[in-house]
């Protein structure tokens, strides 16, 4: 018997009670956060020329960009109860006429408490790649960060990219992605920007320790995310399946106008893995797709409004007769953004829905919908800021719930207190993490 699992983008990120939104308009301190995506969709500048920056040409400049320490406790009993998340990236970069070049290192730790515990760290890349620029072209050769897409966080176009699902959905989505070795050709007309990539070595999604409580499958309860109860896999092996390329894709966009909009076109393997089960192992394997995309932005009505669209030419599922399959499927996101109020307070909400074009009985879910937001609210001059994420699932019960505090009134530094809430029915995200509710206490530091 096979038995398959989906965990593709967007139906990990919406329809089973994915988590909020990392918005175009956020403060100043979010908005490093945003820049990769901004930067991707604009036009480069001329560069200046000046004493101070021709004396920087040619010389490599280092810095540390981000680091992160948290400690969790779960509520739930039997199972982990502490965990322990520490982080670090820095980041070098040298410019030398048109040319540029960067440098980058993470490392990742963790540590978790209970039964069952582990402890592991990581280092891994960032991004390391050369870069030659003119005003109407930006050609990029190494590892880098690919996101694409306008909708908040749960973009259906963003399948370029690798997924970190280290820590799930706990972090924001800029968070929960790492560059990936890629050729990249920007070139800009006018109001229009055509982006070519393509993914020479494919890369799949970086994934939780095997006994970790955010791990999508389960081996000591049996169970597996989307699927729940699988008897007998408690000894199976987890492999995941990498080889070859991991495709490439085209996006044409326009800018600047009263409606901001694009197209594109991917023939891509998803990083986020779909689970095979036979012969004792659990395999994760990485079906090619074609996705074509839609996307606009406008405003109106006092809002920011985002919508995409994309049809999927091979999504894999599972009939009832434990028999693999790939059919069609569409996945849209409607979205607004507005400032009610004093226009301190920001709100973000978005409907996201999900349609498999199945033939007959099937063990996935073949169509939702979910409801997804974020109100962010600062207070005391800027120095503290209350951020609430939430996502309800429309067709079953499937709840995730994030109150966040900070505290930010030390320059680039950041100290909160958040609550990770799950709940749902048994084979959404909701319901497989219910049994998994997290305090977190932290600090970030972003340079």
């Amino acid at each position: 018997m096979i038995i398959k699992l989906k965990l593709l983008l967007p139906s990990l990120f919406i329809a089973l009670s994915t988590a909020g939104f990392a918005s175009h308009a956020e403060e100043a301190e979010l908005n490093e956060d945003a820049d990769e995506m901004s930067e991707m969709a604009a036009k480069p500048k001329a560069k200046k020329s000046s004493k101070g920056k021709r004396k920087q040409e040619g010389v490599w400049t280092f810095k540390m960009d981000n680091l992160r320490a948290s400690v969790g406790a779960y509520t739930d009993d039997p199972g982990p109860s502490s965990s322990v998340d520490l982080f670090g990236a820095a980041s070098g970069k040298m410019q030398t006429g048109a040319w540029e070049f960067a440098l980058g290192a993470r490392v990742d730790a963790q540590t978790q408490g209970g039964n069952p515990d582990f402890t592991r760290g990581k280092l891994d890349y960032g991004e390391n790649y050369a870069r030659w620029r003119s005003d109407e072209l930006r050609l990029t050769i190494g590892t880098q960060t690919v996101l694409w897409g306008r909708v908040d966080d749960i973009s259906p176009i963003d399948r370029l990219s690798r997924v970190d699902l280290t820590r799930l959905i706990l972090d924001k989505q800029p968070d929960r992605r790492r560059a990936v070795p890629a050729v990249r050709m920007e070139r800009f007309f006018g109001d229009y920007k055509l982006d070519a990539v393509w993914l020479p070595v494919f890369e799949s999604a970086v994934m939780p320790h095997t006994d970790s409580a955010w791990h999508p499958v389960d081996r000591d309860r049996e169970r597996i995310i989307g699927l729940g109860s699988v008897p007998g896999i408690s000894g199976f092996q987890i492999h995941d399946d990498e080889h070859g390329s991991g495709g490439g894709g085209l996006r044409l966009t326009r800018t600047g106008g009263d409606i901001d909009y694009g197209i594109s076109a991917q023939r891509v393997r998803l990083s986020l893995p779909y689970y095979q089960l036979g012969a004792g192992v659990l395999t994760g394997v990485h079906p090619y797709t074609w996705v074509l995309g839609g996307e606009l932005e406008m405003q109106m009505a006092g809002a920011t409004w985002r919508a995409e669209i994309a049809w999927n030419s091979d999504i894999p599922y599972t009939t009832t007769a434990a028999e693999l399959r790939k059919d069609s499927g569409w996945d849209w996101v409607l979205g607004s953004e507005f400032f009610p109020g004093d226009a301190e307070t920001r709100v973000t909400v978005q409907l996201a829905g999900h349609k498999t074009n199945a033939n007959g009985p099937i063990l996935d879910r073949d169509e939702w919908h979910a409801l997804t937001g974020e109100v962010e609210h600062p207070f005391s001059e800027g120095r503290w800021r209350m951020n609430v994420r939430f996502s309800a699932g429309l067709d079953e019960r499937n709840v995730y719930f994030n109150p966040r505090l900070a505290y930010l009134g030390i320059d680039q530094h950041e100290f909160f207190v958040a609550a990770h809430l799950f709940s749902g029915t048994e084979k959404t995200l909701g319901g497989y993490y219910e049994d998994k509710d997290l305090i977190e206490l932290g600090w970030q530091a972003k340079f």
